[in-house]
């Protein structure tokens, strides 16, 4: 069994600025407390239940969260990472286009020392020299020239009042291309299928 990473007598507080993406957990388990000042000194277990959430309800909570906290520290390993919410779309987007269970190529070739102008498409089966990963439930395929430029890289999936998309945030650039200025989409292409940066 996994040691748990994230343990019942944490705070709140402490579990969220480790952990961002923690929040909408909570909120999916019915933890409001996540934007008020009494996380920073209540610890999950016993916020939870104080605001009525079931022993069984708390116990799957602790579990999805250290799912979370465990996919982080391999990303620390891996050097690369998809968020919760960008494989929930990328799950979306494979059924909205018939290949649901596929798994995720993101294309991140050398750019001449630009960020590469990345792609993504769906495929079922890796090619000779891939990298596969598994985020949430999504397989990631990456050649060797792409795991070298995603490196430290991770991709999330934003939606806001300007607009929504994949987003690939990259510390190994700091300017152009679609992973600080722009977007990746899904069926944003010509023929309205695949995955790919726009």
């Amino acid at each position: 069994m996994t040691p748990s990473l994230i343990h019942d007598d944490m705070l709140i507080g402490d579990v969220l600025a480790r952990y961002p993406e923690s929040a909408q957990i909570m909120q999916d388990f019915g933890l409001s407390c996540t934007s008020c000042s009494v996380n920073s000194f209540e610890p999950i277990r016993a916020g939870a239940l104080s605001h009525g959430m079931p022993e069984e309800n708390v116990d799957q909570l602790m579990e999805a969260l250290n799912e979370l906290a465990t996919a982080r520290q391999q990303s620390l390993k891996d050097g690369f990472y998809v968020t919760s919410k960008a494989a929930e779309k990328i799950q979306e987007f494979a059924e909205t286009e018939g290949k649901s269970g596929q798994a995720l190529r993101i294309t991140a070739h050398d750019n001449n020392g630009m960020e590469p102008a990345y792609t993504m498409d769906f495929e079922e089966e890796p090619k000779k020299g891939d990298k596969t990963f598994e985020f949430h439930g999504v397989k990631v395929h990456l050649d060797a020239e792409s795991v070298k430029n995603l490196n430290g890289a991770e991709v999330d999936y934003l939606d806001t009042s300007y607009g929504s998309g994949f987003k690939i945030y990259n510390p190994q650039f700091t300017g152009g291309g679609c992973g600080n200025t722009g977007g990746c989409g899904c069926g944003s292409g010509e023929s309205g299928g695949g995955c790919g940066c726009h």
